[in-house]
């Protein structure tokens, strides 16, 4: 392999491939050569090459006026290649590297690095007969590890990469353990785009009050509920990725679509087969949102007008596509692709806002989980692994997210929401978190949790054209 010197003020001397016997010249052993500025045997190698320079350039003026062989002691190469005479005539026609400024009758021979590159482009055969010798894989495995080292990243995930530790996270939040997690080489860019957008108009559709709704409304409720495990019954869909195979803003889906699947396999009191609702044919069919986001409204009327149709129908691709027959529900056999035409909808009966932790609760035990809109932070993105998250923040709303309980620690007492995000399992707790209710610090949890109490939707889902 060539060592090619970094840029360490050599200029063009670092496109120059080092001979196995110079190095050795300069007295420096396989296992000391570096590539690092510091590196003594550099100058020593240098030196060396100066002397070398002028001694051919005496040796070639003395040959000339003897007109008798030069003696130079130089092993030819074991390949067969040409004799080193006749590499040194050529030579003479090459503009020297290490010549400038000075005369043919001169002993005066200037280091010049601008000419190496030059001359040695213009003779190939030379340099590879001059050059052939290579440094030792020891110090071809270094230049790697320096390149690994110095691998470039945009200018903020750099900052966000090699931003100190002990900066994270800053006061108020509370993370065991911190990690940049799932997120170590992500851009927080793409994190930092809104997926979750304000609605615009009022996505209500019901036929009477929820219980909640109710004057003089009280909650009559357990101290901890979990859709994951009622009476060693898992009601809740897998956790998803978003992101998969490219970037997709589609929180807005994910969230509601993970809600809707729970709320199904509820209403059918977890009978076989599970509800695996598709996000890609939401977002090819709703006609509003897209993988720049969205809001859990577009899925309920799509939901309610037209049906959703299960994963097999259409895989997810994260990517905006057209709305058709194929793209709905479509399958391939060898050379032909084709629409299917019968298959199962899902419909979505009735739906609307809530917010508030006993109207959460409320409609969680009695309904199922819902869907709710987040400020997620920086800190929440990347350095989130586990724990019951707090993060004193007032963040605009731009993620959408599924509740599908709460609980109360058994140690600290501090109540939590128990959440499902759609960042995989590698993110967070096998791809869900636990965060503060509002009556965190004397009922100030909300200025703690994010906002997931302020915006929140249910859906009741029609269940009469599956059993």
């Amino acid at each position: 392999m060539d060592e090619t010197f970094e840029n360490d003020g050599w200029e063009s001397m670092d496109k120059i491939p080092v001979p196995e016997g110079l190095y050795e010249m300069a007295g420096a052993p396989k296992k000391s050569r570096k590539t690092s500025n510091d590196d003594p045997y550099r100058q020593i190698f240098k030196e060396k090459m100066e002397k070398l320079a002028k001694e051919l350039a005496s040796e070639r003026r003395e040959e000339k006026k003897q007109k008798e062989e030069p003696m130079v002691n130089l092993q030819k190469k074991e390949s067969g290649e040409k004799d080193i005479d006749e590499m040194v005539e050529k030579m003479d026609k090459i503009p020297s590297p290490f010549e400038e400024e000075s005369s043919e009758e001169s002993d005066e021979v200037l280091w010049n690095p601008s000419k190496i590159e030059e001359s040695i482009r213009s003779e190939n055969s030379i340099r590879k007969s001059i050059f052939d010798d290579l440094v030792s894989d020891e110090a071809y495995d270094d230049d790697v590890d320096s390149f690994e080292e110095s691998s470039s990243y945009s200018s903020e995930e750099e900052q966000i990469r090699r931003r100190p530790k002990e900066k994270l996270p800053p006061p108020g939040v509370k993370i065991l353990p911190k990690s940049y997690g799932h997120f170590e080489n992500s851009s927080r860019v793409h994190l930092k785009k809104p997926c979750a957008w304000k609605p615009e108009k009022l996505y209500e559709h019901k036929t009477a009050p929820r219980s909640w709704e109710y004057p003089g409304f009280e909650a009559t409720l357990p101290r901890e509920w979990d859709w994951r495990n009622v009476n060693g019954v898992n009601y809740c869909s897998p956790t998803r990725n978003q992101h998969i195979p490219v970037y997709c803003g589609s929180c807005w889906v994910f969230g509601t679509l993970g809600m809707l699947n729970d709320r199904f396999n509820v209403a059918r009191k977890g009978r076989w087969p599970y509800t695996f609702l598709s996000p890609q044919e939401v977002i090819n069919c709703n006609g509003q949102g897209s993988c720049s986001g969205g809001t859990p409204g577009f899925v309920f009327e799509h939901g309610k007008i037209h049906g959703l149709v299960e994963e097999g129908c259409n895989n997810y691709r994260a990517v905006n596509e057209v709305c058709d027959p194929y793209h709905r529900c479509g399958t391939c056999w060898p050379g032909n692709c084709y629409a299917i035409q019968n298959y199962t909808r899902f419909y979505v009966k009735e739906y609307g806002p809530l917010s508030g932790r006993e109207a959460m609760m409320a409609e969680i035990h009695n309904r199922g989980p819902i869907v709710c809109t987040i400020g997620g932070t920086g800190n929440f993105d990347f350095n989130y692994n586990g724990g019951i998250y707090e993060e004193l923040a007032d963040e605009q709303f731009n993620h959408n997210v599924a509740v599908v309980g709460w609980g109360v620690d058994p140690e600290t007492k501090v109540e939590y929401w128990i959440v499902r995000n759609s960042w995989g399992e590698a993110w967070g707790e096998k791809g869900w978190f636990r965060i503060v209710t509002s009556i965190y610090k004397n009922g100030r949890g909300n200025e703690y949790n994010l906002g997931i109490e302020r915006e929140c939707f249910w859906a009741d889902v029609d269940i009469s054209n599956l059993d």
